[in-house]
């Protein structure tokens, strides 16, 4: 069963909140283009993030970043309730700019990460969480003003905290410690670290001594990727970052990545960034 308690909205800023007591399992095919905050009010879940899978429980609170990998998959037992805040560029970063004197882009970077909240900050942050949806469902005089205010007040609360540093008393994170996400990790990190070179399954499985048909089932099922997508991502966001930061031609940017063909290189980049390598350089860099 899944019960969505609410879902209210405002130009560039959704938050909802659902409540699932079977599997569920997050389908991720593509980059998300905004920010991310989650919440978990009940239950236990996996989180993987990048190449590491977090155990998240009840109070944890994760922080993504514009483009992180991610996908939630249940652990002991399905039942959770959970809180999502997606952030776009605007209007909230010109508001914390004016603000709080920075930016989304900075404030993710130093905070992005997976923490677990302690019952006072519990407290805290469910009660803007709720505030921040009453306004923007009752949508009362003001009410966008009012809940970018209250959103601020979270990542105040967050920066009180310092929650960039992950062994503090009050926030910790908590990597995942099994068998199966252990290997998987492995695996994502070598991925992350040699996106260009001429890696695939079987080699990968030769190389981490594990059966082939066993890796392309258990990396599915924690990342949510086949591991021949999950590839190409990091290619692709390495393409992005040489796109924007060189003059390099497309095709130079082709091979450097570890593709063969333009063809197939631009074919890949427009199915996860939905757009052209030239027209996401010409629309995005400086």
């Amino acid at each position: 069963m899944e019960k969505i308690v609410f879902r209210n909205q405002m130009d560039g800023i959704i938050i909802d909140r659902i409540i699932r007591d079977s599997e569920f399992s997050m389908d991720v095919k593509h980059f998300h283009h905004n920010y991310e905050l989650y919440y978990l009010l009940k239950g236990e879940r996996y989180y993987f993030i990048e190449d590491r899978t977090y155990l998240i429980n009840e109070g944890g609170l994760v922080l993504l970043d514009k483009g992180q990998i991610h996908k939630t998959t249940a652990a002991s037992k399905p039942y959770h309730d959970r809180i999502l805040i997606e952030l776009d560029e605007e209007p909230f970063n010109s508001f914390l700019i004016s603000t709080l004197g920075t930016s989304l882009t900075e404030f993710f970077s130093s905070h992005r990460g997976v923490y677990q909240l302690d019952s006072s900050m519990q407290a805290k942050f469910e009660s803007l969480l709720l505030e921040i949806s009453d306004e923007l469902k009752e949508k009362r005089l003001q009410f966008s003003s009012l809940a970018m205010m209250k959103l601020s007040s979270l990542l105040i609360y967050i920066m009180r905290q310092n929650l960039k540093e992950k062994n503090t008393s009050n926030f910790s994170s908590n990597l995942a410690n099994t068998s199966k996400h252990n290997k998987v990790s492995e695996v994502a990190s070598f991925i992350v670290d040699n996106p260009a070179d001429a890696i695939s399954l079987a080699n990968l499985a030769d190389r981490f001594f594990i059966n082939k048909s066993y890796l392309s089932r258990i990396f599915k099922e924690v990342t949510g990727f086949t591991v021949n997508e999950y590839i190409n991502i990091h290619r692709i966001k390495k393409a992005q970052e040489l796109l924007l930061t060189t003059n390099y031609s497309i095709s130079e940017i082709s091979a450097m990545v570890g593709y063969e063909s333009i063809t197939y290189f631009e074919r890949v980049f427009r199915k996860y960034m939905r757009t052209s390598p030239l027209k996401y350089r010409k629309e995005n860099k400086d």
